[in-house]
């Protein structure tokens, strides 16, 4: 008889992760999360400017998260007073001495897309080879998100939204079609399918038809467009698992839906709700089924 072995996966996979959203972090304010197996700082100087940073001192030792203040265009160490700026270099020490230019703050590559602060991460330490596209948000809505703490890896979540053959073993929905086949080209995988599935749209019940162009970039950051044609239904939704320890990772999920129109194809409960409230209603039964998906 066969045995299985299973693959073994690097615990943190090279790659783009999201590791805040955009307006949790104010200008002058700093927070602490933790990512692969460590925390590590974020902060945006008084300008704006976004740093993203180890969270050690390496005059010695003290941790910014724990009351440290950005002042200007640096973050300042709470033990001695010792400043950065976000390139890491040194700016000033408490004692009024000359900065030696010895002294670094390890920095990490960040970027902001789609309201979402970015952190890169390579094994090896080297630049980023490739980054997430912005997408255009004209008249679409907020994106409404929930977050998620598993024991997974980011491999796992990632094939999910591409294993076509469980959507119907698992989750009941029929007709499954292949419309383009998986393909990868370096860090990018696309996909394309359709299915049916009875769907509950407030109220009222439909056997409904959507079709899903899934975009994957990298492990940690999963962009997937959906529609229902007979309803003139758009969707988008971010899947966006980050790893904050061995076996540990945050699943976020997002979803955000076009200008509801026609509202009342979608049920007829909607015609009498406003559009803002109708819109919440919406993107709150669809994060459930992304979140059983």
């Amino acid at each position: 008889m066969a045995s299985y072995k299973r693959i073994p996966l690097k615990p943190y996979p090279n790659g783009w992760y999201m590791v805040a959203h955009s307006n949790e972090i104010k200008n002058g304010e700093i927070i602490t999360k933790r990512f692969a197996g460590k925390d590590i700082i974020l902060f945006r100087t008084e300008s704006g400017k976004l740093a993203i940073t180890e969270p050690y001192c390496p005059h010695m030792g003290g941790h910014f998260g724990f009351g440290g203040k950005v002042e200007g265009e640096s973050i300042k160490c709470p033990f001695h007073h010792f400043c950065f700026d976000t390139k890491g270099d040194c700016t000033a020490t408490g004692y009024g001495s000359k900065p030696s230019s010895k002294l670094k703050l390890p920095t990490y590559f960040s970027d902001e897309k789609n309201n979402l602060i970015l952190i890169w991460f390579d094994e090896k330490n080297n630049a980023p080879t490739w980054f997430v596209p912005q997408e255009d948000w004209t008249d679409w809505s907020e994106v409404l998100f929930a977050e998620y703490d598993l024991n997974s890896h980011p491999q796992e979540t990632t094939e999910n939204s591409v294993d076509v053959g469980h959507f119907s073993i698992v989750h009941g929905y029929t007709g499954v079609e292949t419309l383009h086949e998986m393909e990868s080209h370096d860090h990018y995988l696309y996909a394309k399918y359709a299915m049916h599935r009875i769907a509950d749209f407030v109220g009222k019940k439909k056997n409904i038809r959507t079709e899903f162009n899934v975009n994957v970039h990298g492990l940690g950051y999963s962009f997937v467009s959906a529609e229902i044609p007979e309803l003139n239904f758009k969707m988008r939704n971010f899947v966006l698992p980050t790893p904050k320890d061995n076996g540990k990772l945050k699943l976020t999920i997002g979803a955000s839906i076009k200008n509801l129109e026609n509202k009342e194809k979608i049920s007829p409960l909607l015609k009498i709700v406003p559009k803002e409230i109708a819109t919440k209603l919406v993107l709150k039964k669809r994060l459930k089924v992304i979140a059983t998906t």
